[in-house]
């Protein structure tokens, strides 16, 4: 799976462009919500919507502390 790579308002926006361009009804509202990782934003990719913005293919690791 593809994952965009931004800031949270970037992946905002292409939450409501997917969430409009779908029109989501019923039990689905949005597209995704983003996911934070040391400080990035990650919003899986739509194929059917394309963006000019970072993409990778794996979230970056984030490692448990040790209390």
């Amino acid at each position: 799976m593809e994952y965009i790579k931004g800031t949270e308002k970037q992946c905002l926006a292409y939450d409501v462009e997917v969430t409009t361009g779908e029109n989501y009804r019923g039990g689905t509202v949005r597209w995704s919500e983003p996911i934070e990782i040391d400080g990035y934003h990650y919003m899986p990719v739509n194929d059917r919507y394309s963006t000019s913005l970072t993409t990778v293919t794996e979230l970056s690791v984030i490692e448990d502390e040790i209390i």
